[in-house]
């Protein structure tokens, strides 16, 4: 093979150099030797045997798209070879599992779609009239102002739609925060808000802070992993700190948002 390569770099070189003082004859000869090279590498590289120990090296490597060049080139040089059963053989067990796994990931994306159908069926819906939105929230609590919980709701003007965080805090003393975080499993989140647009407090007997703001895209990304943990914390932090752990319904309450909020997106019009 190396000899091969060496005498295909060389020949050239060779030529280049003879062929102003060599015949008609010779330099014929000369371009019959360098095809009879490049055919001998061709085969060096190309064989019957070489692409079956291409193939099944690629096979147990799972390179399928490899394995499926290799096939067709074995198809097109060498279809009586005897390797080339075993080879045909290999690409047919591709095409089966590549089959297999489009039908699971059919069936897993069917599934998908019910799921997040199911979640935005079962969301409270209730139609602002004046406004002409309408705000989608969670089944399982009213979010008032003087409790303390974390929550996302949902609004759908008809041309677009949104997300909204609110996060509360309920105390018989202020805690004055200015910051707010999201926190799973070492994972963390400062929701950046306004203090003058985005927060609000309130008092009778006891004294109660919170903050209602727009969901963006980083948030967002983060409440989807969020959600699931079951070590899910909410944190307001200023003067003084509050933090806790997130209730099963309040966890299931951001899926069934998120996931109802992706059904509207993707299969309502």
């Amino acid at each position: 093979m190396k000899k091969l390569l060496l005498l295909l770099l060389l020949v050239p070189m060779v030529f280049a150099s003879l062929v102003g003082c060599v015949s008609k004859q010779q330099e014929t000869k000369l371009l019959e030797k360098i095809s009879e090279l490049e055919t001998q590498l061709d085969e060096c590289q190309n064989g019957a045997d070489k692409l079956h120990a291409k193939m099944k090296l690629n096979f147990s490597k799972k390179e399928y798209q490899l394995c499926k060049e290799v096939y067709l080139e074995m198809e097109k040089r060498h279809p009586d070879s005897e390797f080339f059963n075993e080879v045909k053989s290999l690409y047919d067990i591709i095409l089966k599992e590549e089959k297999a796994k489009e039908e699971i990931e059919i069936l897993a994306a069917k599934k998908e779609k019910q799921a997040k159908l199911k979640a935005l069926k079962k969301l409270v819906k209730r139609k602002d009239d004046v406004s002409g939105i309408t705000w989608y929230k969670q089944p399982y609590f009213t979010h008032y102002t003087n409790t303390n919980l974390t929550s996302i709701y949902m609004g759908d003007n008809g041309s677009s739609r949104w997300l909204r965080l609110m996060m509360s805090y309920e105390g018989d003393s202020w805690i004055f925060f200015d910051r707010a975080f999201l926190s799973y499993d070492g994972n963390t989140k400062e929701i950046i808000f306004n203090e003058y647009n985005d927060k609000s407090t309130d008092n009778d007997s006891d004294v109660w802070e919170w903050i209602d703001l727009t969901v963006n895209k980083d948030v967002e990304s983060f409440l989807r992993e969020f959600a699931k943990s079951k070590n899910a914390k909410m944190r307001l932090s200023g003067k003084y700190t509050k933090t806790r752990k997130l209730k099963w319904r309040e966890r299931q309450g951001i899926i069934d948002v998120l996931n109802g909020y992706d059904a509207l997106n993707e299969y309502v019009k």
